[in-house]
């Protein structure tokens, strides 16, 4: 697969739009969300939307699994070096118009408290 192709699936590109509240009973989606690694602010990639979108924070939380950490090292730098250039645009781009500024600003703040073996790759400062 391509590396754009899986950063297009990590960030819910084409996703669809609820039409509607998604809700439950069960408490499903209240110890989902307990089990995400969350940020200074208490934000999480497992955050319920549930109200125009599934996830509040559009980057897959499978970004943190063993299987995605176990691609081969060059793939997954490509693929990280992309997100890196789509989170760090101040501006709206044409392959991920779901993504607001906001969005992207979140989603890098969530990475970065939460991830700090990806700024390690960016090269960042953690």
């Amino acid at each position: 697969m391509h590396s754009k192709a899986i950063v297009r699936y990590m960030l819910y590109t084409k996703e669809a739009k609820l039409d509607g509240t998604l809700s439950g009973t069960s408490g499903f989606a209240e110890q989902f969300s307990a089990k995400g690694l969350r940020d200074e602010r208490g934000r999480s990639l497992r955050d319920f939307d549930g109200e125009q979108r599934l996830f509040k924070y559009p980057c897959s939380y499978l970004i943190y699994s063993e299987s995605f950490q176990t691609h081969p090292g060059i793939l997954k730098q490509v693929v990280y070096q992309r997100l890196h250039t789509v989170l760090t645009q101040n501006e709206l781009d044409e392959d991920f118009p779901h993504l607001s500024i906001a969005d992207k600003k979140a989603i890098y703040e969530i990475l970065k408290a939460t991830y700090p073996q990806l700024f390690d790759m960016w090269n960042l400062e953690t």
